[in-house]
């Protein structure tokens, strides 16, 4: 077994890299006419079992479902988990590469006629969740400004609510800010911030998003996203990324993350690189910094000691062997970590079913002192 795993292994690497790479796969949007109305549809599986469907006009989108391994020939029409509007199609075929059929509501049957548009999908991308499907259901979001100040820093808040017409206006927000740019970076940071707003396309993670979810049960999914200063200097922005989204799948995702940036700069800062060799880890397969930070992977075992003492891990539970289970999973985990002007905050990053674990743990500049780096260092004494 070792020796084949191995040969498999050395054919890997003397392969040429062009056989390595994926390569884009070619799919197709529908476009035609149910009835007298103009609709753009797409099936998630080869077999046609899975899909989705919107009128042009009304742009919200319907799912279609097959039963069993009827595919085109037998798709109901979704909405919600389990909510069957009583239409049928019913579709094949046609010689020139089309499809055709009917569309029966009870007593009311109508025509339809679809023609192939050509995608190209990366690795594991559906024709559902192109832009050339997504991006008409994704416009209209809007973007409303308000100040807000933070220790008498000015700054802007900037709110994004998704189209109406689907209910997305709730679904989809994110919130992020913008920088009275008076430091050499604050414009890069304010572009940086603002990229968090969804642009209307299938690019932007929320799109990405609504295109994973629809052909699943549960509708269009959600995607909630705040972006909050908590520590404003003339060095630095430390913020809060907290939301939630459910792209398909069991259940949502919950997110509690930190960033910090550097206003002489513009670039975010990499806190690990405040702490001396050793006292973080990094996940093996994450050797580059993205943004300018590396994702931390853990904690020496002094430091993490040194930060849960401070856990309030499990304060509310109602039993004692709950709170030892949320101090055990918090304590073998990723982490982020922020800025405070009290000291660094650390944050575990945990899946779903621990989520209630999560929470913001503040070590003293006193205690993590002796953790700190030469840049740590530095970092703590430009906050006296």
């Amino acid at each position: 077994m070792r020796g084949g795993a191995l040969l498999a292994a050395l054919a890997l690497v003397a392969a040429p890299a062009a056989a390595q790479e994926v390569q884009p796969q070619q799919g197709s949007i529908w476009k035609g006419t149910l009835g007298a109305s103009a609709i753009t549809a797409c099936f998630a599986s080869e077999d046609g079992q899975y899909g989705v469907f919107y009128t042009d006009a009304a742009l919200i989108p319907v799912r279609l479902e097959g039963e069993d391994d009827t595919g085109f020939s037998a798709l109901r029409e979704m909405r919600g988990f389990d909510d069957p509007t009583g239409a049928v199609w019913s579709l094949a075929r046609d010689a020139g590469g089309g499809l055709a059929g009917t569309w029966r509501s009870g007593a009311d049957t109508r025509p339809i006629r679809l023609t192939a548009h050509p995608v190209t999908l990366s690795e594991y991308v559906t024709p559902c969740e192109t832009g050339a499907f997504l991006d008409p259901l994704l416009a209209g979001g809007t973007v409303t400004s308000r100040p807000e100040s933070l220790d008498g820093t000015e700054y802007t808040v900037l709110d994004y609510a998704g189209p109406k017409r689907a209910g997305w206006d709730e679904a989809y927000t994110v919130t992020t800010f913008a920088l009275d740019p008076v430091r050499p970076g604050d414009a890069v940071i304010n572009r940086a911030l603002a990229a968090e707003l969804p642009d209307g396309t299938a690019s932007h993670e929320a799109g990405w998003c609504l295109g994973s979810s629809l052909t699943s049960p549960g509708g269009s999914g959600g995607y909630t996203k705040t972006l909050t200063p908590e520590l404003v200097t003339p060095r630095w922005v430390s913020l809060t990324a907290v939301g939630s989204s459910f792209c398909g799948g069991a259940h949502p995702g919950h997110f509690l993350m930190k960033q910090v940036f550097d206003r002489d700069s513009g670039t975010e800062v990499d806190p690990g690189t405040w702490f001396r060799k050793g006292a973080v880890g990094y996940y093996e397969f994450d050797t580059v910094a993205v943004d300018g930070r590396r994702e931390i992977a853990g904690l020496s075992s002094r430091l993490r000691k040194a930060v849960l003492a401070h856990s309030s891990a499990g304060e509310g539970a109602e039993d004692a062997e709950t709170r030892r289970e949320c101090i055990d999973m918090i304590g073998d985990t990723g982490w982020h970590i922020g800025l405070t002007r009290e000291g660094p905050v650390f944050v575990p990053q945990l899946p779903f079913v621990i989520f209630a674990c999560t929470e913001e743990i503040v070590l003293p500049w006193a205690e993590a002192r002796r953790f700190l780096s030469p840049e740590g260092l530095a970092v703590m004494e430009s906050l006296r």
